[in-house]
């Protein structure tokens, strides 16, 4: 089958000849991948290697590089597994990428994003940017009739920040400011206006995602790149900060700005995956009653289905991001690279049904 491998660092490549999934085991599914979108953290991986194994295999999947990369997939059941019951050879899904164990503490307390033994199917085992995919058949979400396959593809980082508005407690009311204006950011824009966020604030680098961002559902967009930023910012807010703040942009400095616009007793969610450590004023985090709450991933029995929900009924309008559809074998030209090269592209969705893409 084609597909597209991830081989090393700077080494993405299509591949028109990979082999088609193994045989299915017990409760998985084999799915014909319909659209896939190429993730902020596939692009870490592709500039720096650093999700997946590429020394030494997964502790827990066995597997290393080379294999087939993308985690934000939808598809169509192609084929069911022993035992798998509630799904049918045909029928349209959104596919939670986390395959968890069902036995560590986590997972036996129903915290299933919390799993220490989770797999992300496209980055610690073969992934969805290929014609085929072996998934659980619990993290098939099946989506509602008429809803487009593409848009479903969306349920995946839409689910992140869910779960990230979820953690922060974002509710009626609330002042929310987020902090970046890439997909992560967008999606936490769109999760705090369904959670009832009264204001919301992006602070963005300007260009086509402040566009975006005001479309899926900002009320406010300032460029921190203009001196007059801040300024605003205080005038938005009186003062005193936001409620909460979703940090989305990726480095250090996204971090330590996201703690410094979060009022007294706020909250501040830190989604960005940043090997590195955060100088913080613990004085001031004591005295102002500030928190720094952590998020990562979501679970198919909660957030990504209501994901999927949110983005079938309309509540979050995230099709904005979508900026291109590309073919699987055009995926590293026209999909890796021109992320790099363009930052006006937001999302890059693949597919390996050539006529569905416009040539």
């Amino acid at each position: 089958m084609r597909a597209v491998v991830f081989h090393g660092v700077n080494d993405i490549r299509y591949e028109p000849d990979w082999p088609e999934p193994r045989p299915l085991r017990e409760g998985e599914v084999k799915i014909a991948s319909s659209w896939c979108g190429i993730c902020g953290t596939d692009m870490e991986d592709y500039k720096r290697g650093v999700v997946i194994p590429r020394e030494r295999p997964h502790p827990v999947s066995g597997r290393m590089a080379p294999l087939v990369i993308g985690h934000e997939y939808s598809g169509r059941i192609a084929e069911l597994g022993p035992g798998v019951e509630g799904l049918e050879v045909g029928q349209k899904v959104a596919v939670e990428c986390v395959k968890v164990c069902h036995r560590c503490h986590w997972c036996r307390h129903g915290e299933y994003a919390s799993c220490i033994n989770q797999v992300s199917i496209g980055q610690m085992d073969d992934g969805g940017m290929a014609e085929y995919f072996i998934a659980p058949a619990e993290n098939c979400i099946p989506i509602p009739e008429g809803m487009p396959e593409d848009l479903a593809a969306l349920a995946e980082p839409l689910a992140v920040m869910v779960r990230g508005v979820r953690r922060g407690r974002v509710g009626l009311g609330d002042v929310v400011t987020v902090v970046g204006a890439g997909t992560i950011g967008l999606m936490a824009i769109a999760a705090a206006r369904v959670a009832g966020a009264s204001r919301i604030i992006a602070i963005t680098h300007g260009g086509k995602r402040a566009e975006v961002a005001k479309l899926v559902g900002a009320s406010h967009v300032l460029n921190s790149l203009e001196r007059t930023w801040k300024q605003e910012f205080d005038d938005l807010t009186d003062g005193l900060g936001s409620e909460v703040v979703i940090d989305a942009g990726g480095t250090l400095e996204a971090m330590r700005l996201a703690i410094d616009l979060t009022r007294r007793r706020g909250r501040c969610v830190f989604n960005s995956v940043v090997a590195s450590d955060v100088a913080i004023s613990a004085l001031n985090m004591v005295i102002e009653e500030r928190e720094i709450i952590g998020t990562v991933s979501h679970s198919a029995d909660q957030e990504f289905r209501w994901a999927v929900q949110y983005l079938a009924d309309g509540r979050a309008n995230v099709a904005p991001l979508i900026t291109s559809r590309v073919r699987l074998a055009d995926a590293v030209g026209a999909g890796f690279d021109r992320l790099l090269a363009d930052r006006d592209q937001i999302k890059v969705l693949v597919t390996p049904h050539d006529d569905w893409v416009s040539h």
